[in-house]
């Protein structure tokens, strides 16, 4: 906490640099607690970064709220016409909606703009800036059908989907405002986003995002009756038209976390010494280009009066993004880690004219350009012994999803195209963190002269950043335990080590993601309109997205040093894992297996098994359903966000990452109902339109609340820099303790503060205890990876009511108005969600629930006329 009476242009520094024992603020970080604005309200005092009222270096509760704005208007259209005397039917569609969306505190995270949703890069523990979202969708279909016989059908369909939308920071600050100079600002004024292990602040990384898709998708289906056997056949073929301007991370994100020598996020970030970063830089525009095809037969065979089969195969010929613009490239580890150029361009990229880049081979970059599915499918249904009141049901499927658009945007982010920078900076750097060297640049954010987190301006390819195979040349005064030097190899076309850059790469053999989905049913009548259905439910997933570093830094101590080679040949032996030296501990020379790499890989899986019972009836007054739900999902990754690391703990394996999906509920109990009301059903006059005809509805939920893991940002640093994975690190657990003894007991109102005991738990402690014991620095005392598995706890169990009062006023046969009363969360009952923070690197706020899923009570008055 930094109250307004400390905001003082003369005297903050020196009260700051005391409270928390920091030698210098950074003069970037000095004007933004200077800053004053109204973005965070009231409550925040005047200022930008939230002034509360208290005691210098206290940490104190926030909370603020505004309105979010949306508007969209819509129009449709619908045409049909019969030709032929009804042999041939016309039939076209046409939606139209433009609309806009402005959240205040929507600028989240880069799950934003890569593969996750705009829901899930928005935390309530963050200090995000306002996102503006116009989006303006176009859809048109037309169908054709030609009826042949009367069992012989064909019908033709076609439709084109244009989605035109954009993401833009509405910034309260600008890099001007705060003397940043960064050669991005040609495209962007944002300022940069700030990432500590506790809380962000700032704009969203995506910058300013345009974009126009135009879908067009061709479908012919035949169907044929032929005695007992109904066949379908068809195919379709998706043509995907994606121009996108995307200049990701040109605002730059800089990640501020707990370190070796115990220097907390806050200190790093007051000090202005990243710890990670990750800006972008170059050109921005694309042209992807896909196209998908499928075919099918499939036959539904009535075998016998109480036996009917289905017998179905599908062929999805998927294929894989590639740019027009030719502004992608790939990265592929074995060639590095055989001493040859790693870097992949289409053979497009020759066209571009850059000196030392040169291109060959598939515009994918892939190996292959299409990968080929073949998706069977049985079915049954069973009406045991023909009775008609017990029936079976079950079947089985393989399913194709073509892969989104996050594994091209993947390979948007290569040198020379757009280059990513990663690396830490030392304090005091933040003013020229992503600028060339040059007068203005402070001595101690340079090396050899040269800032390695240069990047290009925005909108230029600059052949100065065309990548070379990176080598390893020394360590500043032989000392290994520093950041090395790394200069090109040989012969190497380009400029820049690939060490020094963020290398993100998509394996070369293009696999699309597949679920094997089955079930069984039985179905049975129990009399008095009462029906039971109780089956079972499973599904299993693979080639799923997970982004990691699996090539993560080996661990390096006296008794099994890591023996690197130079480039003249010197063997050199490394004794101990700090956190700069851990690119030269990379599992994969000629990349930064420390904090430099990424792969969207598609070897993470998922399964689903579930026993599903329903309960219903159905009578002339209402309706009944009581569904039961007893279920566990299992998979190595819950999420598409393809922006930071998803895998888990050690990333060497994607099986260390298995467990509790964080959608798992393993209790659902849903009970709906539609009541007419018999009181005065039968009345007339007066009394009839006052008391009769109403009817009452609702749903009621009860479930399980969702997974959670105990986290340790600083966990795992002898092997990664953790800001790629700060969001997937477990902790240990304190000894003598287990993971039942974690979660408190008693009412949950009363367990708000403490839904945990943090005494349960320990942080990671160092993975080399010897040489930490031996280094007085700390630079040594780098840790291990926790030993908690992903999602151990489980949130609070969750209800919901709603509940509606319906009336009907009849006035004619033809003419009636309905009167309803929406009662959604009946009861205002509060669910209340995981806690918001379950990281040990923020005790203050672990195990703490601050937040509730759902609404309060809202109650919805409407009328409808019928005519």
């Amino acid at each position: 906490m930094i109250p307004a009476s400390v905001r003082n242009d003369a005297t903050m520094d020196a009260q700051l640099e005391a409270a928390f024992n920091v030698p210098s603020i950074d003069p970037v970080v000095h004007k933004l607690l200077l800053f004053q604005s109204n973005q965070f309200g009231a409550p925040a005092g005047g200022y930008l970064f939230p002034a509360l009222q208290g005691t210098l270096g206290d940490t104190k509760q926030f909370i603020v709220s505004k309105p979010g704005k949306y508007t969209e208007d819509q129009f449709t259209a619908n045409w049909d016409r019969e030709f032929h005397g009804g042999n041939d039917k016309l039939s076209a569609r046409f939606f139209f909606s433009n609309g806009e969306q402005l959240l205040p505190f929507g600028a989240g995270g880069l799950q934003a703009s890569l593969g996750g949703t705009l829901a899930s890069s928005i935390s309530a523990t963050d200090l995000d800036f306002p996102y503006d979202i116009p989006l303006n969708d176009r859809f048109f279909s037309v169908n054709e059908t030609h009826l042949f016989s009367a069992a012989l059908v064909n019908d033709f369909r076609f439709g084109l989907v244009r989605i035109n939308n954009s993401l833009i920071n509405v910034p309260p600050i600008t890099a001007d405002d705060l003397g940043i100079d960064r050669p991005m600002s040609n495209v962007t004024k944002s300022i940069y986003k700030f990432s500590l292990a506790s809380f962000q602040m700032g704009p969203t990384p995506p910058a300013d995002q345009f974009q126009i898709q135009n879908n067009y998708n061709f479908v012919d289906t035949v169907s044929w009756v032929k005695g007992a056997h109904s066949v379908r056949f068809g195919g379709d073929y998706t043509r995907v038209n994606l121009d996108k301007k995307f200049p990701q991370v040109f605002n730059g994100q800089l990640f501020f976390g707990t370190t070796a020598d115990g220097e907390t996020d806050f200190q790093h970030f007051l000090e202005g010494s990243a710890t990670g970063s990750f800006g972008g830089g170059g050109v921005f525009n694309h042209q992807y280009r896909n196209n998908d095809y499928g075919f099918f037969v499939q036959d539904d065979w009535k075998a016998n009066q109480e036996l009917t089969l289905n017998f179905g195969l599908r062929t999805e010929i998927m294929g894989a993004f590639y740019d027009k613009a030719c502004h992608i490239g790939n990265f592929d580890p074995q060639l590095g880690n055989a001493g040859q150029y790693p870097f992949i361009y289409g053979k497009c990229a020759s066209k571009l004219s850059i000196t030392g880049l040169t291109g060959a081979g598939n515009n994918t970059t892939y190996r292959n350009n299409y990968a080929t599915g073949i998706g069977p499918r049985v079915g049954f249904a069973w009406d045991v012994l023909g009775h008609h009141n017990t029936t079976v049901r079950g079947g089985f499927g393989i399913y194709y999803v073509r892969e989104d658009v996050g594994s091209v945007d993947q390979l948007s982010f290569q040198a020379p195209f757009l280059p990513i920078a990663g690396l830490p900076n030392a304090a005091g750097c933040l003013g020229t963190f992503f600028a060339p060297a040059g007068p203005n640049t402070p001595p101690q954010c340079l090396t050899n002269g040269a800032n390695l987190n240069a990047l290009p301006a925005g909108n230029v390819l600059d052949p100065g950043f065309v990548p070379c195979l990176g080598v390893l040349q020394n360590f500043p005064g032989n000392d290994t335990t520093q950041f090395p030097n790394y200069g090109c190899a040989n012969g190497s076309p380009g400029l820049v080590p690939s060490n020094d850059l963020f290398v993100l790469t998509v394996p070369r053999h293009f696999v699309t993601p597949s679920t094997q989905q089955w079930n069984l049913t039985l179905q049975r009548e129990l009399g008095k309109q009462w029906v039971l259905e109780v089956g079972y439910v499973g599904t299993h997933s693979l080639h799923l997205r997970e982004t990691s570093t699996n090539i993560q830094a080996k661990l390096a101590t006296a008794a099994n040093p890591v023996i690197v080679t130079a480039q003249d040949g010197t063997q050199i032996p490394i004794t101990s894992s700090t956190a700069s030296n851990g690119p030269a501990r990379s599992n994969l020379q000629g990349v930064n297996g420390y904090g430099g790499f990424q792969i969207f890989a598609n070897d993470a899986y998922s399964h689903y098994n579930s026993l599903q019972a329903t309960l219903s009836r159905r009578w002339g007054a209402g309706y009944f359903q009581g569904a039961y739900t007893f279920s566990k999902a299992l998979d190595a990754t819950s999420t598409g966000n393809t922006a930071l690391n998803t895998a888990f703990n050690d990333e060497s394996n994607i099986r260390n990452s298995y467990g509790l999906a964080d959608f798992d509920r393993k209790h659902r109990l849903s009970v709906s109902y539609n009541y007419d009301l018999p009181v005065f059903r039968n009345a007339h006059g007066a009394k009839g339109a006052a008391l009769g005809n109403w009817s009452i509805a609702g749903v009621t939920i009860f479930q399980s609340g969702t997974p959670f893991s105990v986290l340790d940002s600083a966990a795992g640093s002898a092997y990664l820099a953790t800001f790629l994975s700060f969001a997937a690190l477990g902790a240990d657990l304190a000894p003598g303790r287990t993971i039942a003894t974690g979660v408190t007991h008693g009412d949950i109102h009363s367990r708000l503060d403490n839904y945990l005991d943090i005494t349960n738990f320990a942080t990671a402690p160092p993975a080399d205890p010897i040489g930490c014991a031996a280094d007085p620095t700390g630079a040594a005392c780098t840790t291990r990876f926790g030993t908690l598995r992903r999602n151990i706890y489980r949130g609070p169990f969750q209800q919901n009511w709603d509940f509606s009062l319906i009336k009907h006023f009849r006035f004619t046969e033809r003419q009636d108005l309905r009167f309803t009363a929406d009662f959604f969360n009946l009861w205002n009952h509060a669910n209340f969600a995981s806690p918001t923070s379950s990281d040990l690197e923020n005790p203050g706020a672990f195990g703490k629930i601050n937040s509730t899923v759902g609404t309060p009570r809202l109650i919805q008055f409407s009328l409808r006329y019928g005519f």
